[in-house]
């Protein structure tokens, strides 16, 4: 049976490491990728698989980041262990042609535990931020 509490504290790390990394190292980034991983991001198209996900990421790192702030505020995991999510919120500050780009919103994360280890299977956000 899982620790619970240990695989809680173990996802926010990997979701911390994965935040760093997404913006520095694509390599390591796509280490954490299911092969069926998928992203929603808000007014985008759905992105499906480790190589799509992995492109995404190539064009991340190219982007000036400013500040990052957030994280995951709840982490749940299943009663057999191999299945978590979390749910958080975040803001980024962009660097743009035209000054400093915020966004600012919330994200649910999905886990799945593979060959004993965590790996990102699918992430869904808002940008409360493109509201009028």
């Amino acid at each position: 049976m899982a620790d619970i509490e240990k695989e809680k504290k173990l996802l926010k790390k990997i979701h911390q490491d994965m935040v760093l990394d997404q913006n520095t190292d694509v390599e390591k980034e796509a280490t954490y990728f299911t092969e069926d991983a998928f992203l929603i991001p808000p007014n985008g198209p759905l992105v499906v698989g480790a190589k799509e996900l992995k492109k995404l990421c190539e064009d991340m790192v190219k982007t000036e980041v400013l500040s990052k702030s957030g994280g995951p505020m709840r982490v749940e995991v299943s009663a057999s262990g191999d299945l978590a999510y979390d749910i958080g919120n975040y803001r980024i500050v962009n660097k743009g042609e035209k000054g400093p780009i915020v966004e600012e919103g919330y994200f649910l994360t999905i886990y799945k535990k593979i060959n004993d280890q965590w790996k990102f299977a699918g992430q869904i956000w808002n940008n409360l931020s493109q509201r009028t």
